[in-house]
C-alpha cells in the first residue's frame, strides 16, 4: 500500500434500514454492544474504506463533510466531522495495532434529519471507556482516552457491536439537530 490511504467510496439513496437490535447508549458512560436503532429508515448512504494509515483521518473528515453538505445537513457537519475523526483514529490504531493490513470501513447514513456515523477495525475487542476524573471528565494530559468521551458528549445515542462476516467490531454515534 501507497503512503497515502487507498479510498473506495460509494454514495447511494435508497431504501435501507439500520442493523437489528438492542439498548441504546447515550450520555458519556461506557460504550455497550447494540445496534442502531432498527426501526429508523436509513434512506441516504455512503460508505468508504481506507487503508489503517494516518491519512486515513483527514480523508474520512474531508468525505463526510462532503456527503453531510450534499444531504442538506450542514448545521450536522462540524459535529459528525469531529466523531468520524474520533472513530477512524481510533480504528486505525486499532486495526494498525494487529498487525494486519486490513482496511478500515466508514459508512454514513441519514434519515434527513439524522446522521448515523459508524466505523467498522478488525479488532473484535470492546471498546475501553477511561475513568473519568475530576469533575467527570478524562485526564487531559494523558496520551489518550478523550476520544469515547467525546463520542458519548457528542453523539445524541453511541455503541458499538461486533462485525458479523467481516470479523472485528462496528463503532458507531448518531448525530441530530
Amino acid at each position: 500500500m501507497s503512503g497515502r490511504a487507498d479510498a473506495v467510496s460509494r454514495a447511494t439513496d435508497g431504501d435501507t434500514s439500520a442493523a437489528v437490535g438492542g439498548n441504546h447508549c447515550s450520555g458519556v458512560g461506557p460504550a455497550s454492544y447494540v445496534h442502531p436503532s432498527p426501526s429508523t429508515r436509513w434512506t441516504r448512504r455512503s460508505y468508504l474504506e481506507l487503508g489503517a494509515l494516518p491519512s486515513a483521518v483527514p480523508c474520512a473528515r474531508l468525505h463526510a463533510r462532503q456527503v453531510v453538505w450534499e444531504w442538506g445537513l450542514q448545521d450536522l457537519a462540524e459535529t459528525v466531522e469531529l466523531l468520524v475523526s474520533e472513530l477512524v483514529t481510533n480504528a486505525m490504531k486499532a486495526t494498525a495495532g494487529r498487525g494486519q493490513h486490513a482496511p478500515i470501513r466508514l459508512q454514513l447514513s441519514s434519515d434527513s434529519t439524522r446522521v448515523l456515523i459508524e466505523v467498522w477495525d478488525t479488532d473484535p475487542r470492546p471498546p475501553v471507556v477511561r475513568e473519568l476524573g475530576e469533575g467527570n471528565v478524562p485526564d487531559f494530559g494523558a496520551e489518550g482516552g478523550r476520544g469515547l468521551f467525546l463520542v458519548g458528549t457528542l453523539s445524541e445515542r453511541w455503541g458499538w457491536y461486533p462485525a458479523r462476516g467481516w470479523g472485528g467490531k462496528v463503532m458507531w454515534g448518531e448525530v441530530s439537530p
